[in-house]
């Protein structure tokens, strides 16, 4: 177990930490988050009124969801859009602020292929739609989400009306609506780690770090109002730009959590893949130099060596005395 793990789990898992490069990535991937926030919470408010439910309940759902110290930005930003004129349709506008949006995915899908290991780089104009594609995806799945939460009791009211529904099954849904939640974001996660990065694993390599990335996000909601509540001082917890920095902080750490767990799916890959890591890894071999045998003993990686296309030019060294060259 022990030469397993040395030879096998720790350089795997260095190699993948390393290639992460999880607090710079998770910077990147922030800093897009913020830029699309707006543009992302527009489009909400162009699909929550055509909803058969009220859209003060989405809101009340987002306060529940959201760190105390985020709801300053998130809540009166949404209740803006709500009451303005351009909401309530699908138009070009629509589609714009979605295309705005699908900045951020990109983003994502580029970081998670890095994590994964994967260096080819697709086509702009195809790896920006596939990013459209994948955000009217997830806020489907938001809607999804709000109908579950806000319309399900209702939903289990009319049915009510026709069908005698037991008063155990309103108990049942008020008890086990918290764990449909942590189910679906490990959809959510697995439907992430699956379909944006360019790989082809197997789905079961995706639900490991699904899973995890769903308990640190629940962790981190929870977590984050404490400390800040708690340890950040009134200079965070108040003002414009306090609230600005809790969010920036706030949106660093949740992609810290997205890029953990498609680390962690990266690793256990490998670890099921020993020979295809081993092949893509150089070769190591301790050598003395036969010119300078006194010298330490150095480790050379050997590969396989490509010539560059070009001309070899020779010139003679100024410097050098002439004499016979023969």
């Amino acid at each position: 177990m022990k030469e397993k793990l040395k030879d096998r789990i720790i350089p795997m898992t260095l190699a993948s930490v390393n290639q992460a490069n999880i607090a710079g990535s998770a910077a990147e991937m922030s800093y897009y988050f913020l830029l699309s926030l707006f543009p992302l919470l527009m489009m909400i408010a162009n699909i929550i009124p055509m909803l058969p439910f009220d859209p003060d309940s989405v809101v009340g759902l987002l306060e529940t969801l959201l760190p105390d110290q985020v709801e300053p930005i998130i809540v009166p930003t949404l209740e803006s859009y709500l009451t303005s004129d351009t909401t309530g349709a699908l138009s070009v506008s629509f589609i714009l602020i979605l295309w705005s949006g699908s900045t951020a995915f990109g983003t994502v899908q580029n970081i998670l292929n890095r994590t994964y290991g994967i260096t080819d780089k697709p086509n702009f104009i195809v790896s920006r739609l596939f990013s459209f594609a994948i955000a009217f995806v997830l806020v489907l799945f938001a809607v999804a989400l709000s109908v579950l939460f806000v319309f399900g009791q209702t939903l289990l009211e009319a049915v009510n009306q026709f069908i005698d529904v037991p008063m155990q099954l309103f108990d049942i849904f008020t008890s086990v609506k918290w764990p449909i939640l942590l189910l679906v974001l490990i959809m959510v996660f697995t439907f992430i780690y699956q379909f944006i990065p360019h790989h082809k694993y197997p789905i079961k390599f995706a639900v490991p770090g699904a899973i995890v990335a769903t308990l640190l996000s629940a962790v981190l909601s929870g977590g984050f109002s404490f400390y800040v509540n708690n340890f950040g001082g009134s200079s965070v917890s108040n003002g414009t730009i306090g609230v600005f920095i809790v969010l920036m902080i706030y949106l660093w750490l949740t992609s810290i959590v997205l890029i953990v767990g498609a680390m962690i799916n990266h690793i256990i890959y490998r670890l099921n893949n020993v020979e295809e890591f081993i092949d893509s890894s150089p070769n190591y071999h301790t050598t003395t130099s036969a010119s300078f045998p006194f010298m330490d003993k150095k480790t050379i990686a050997l590969g396989t060596l490509k010539r560059q296309p070009g001309d070899i030019i020779i010139a003679d060294n100024p410097a050098r005395p002439q004499g016979n060259r023969d």
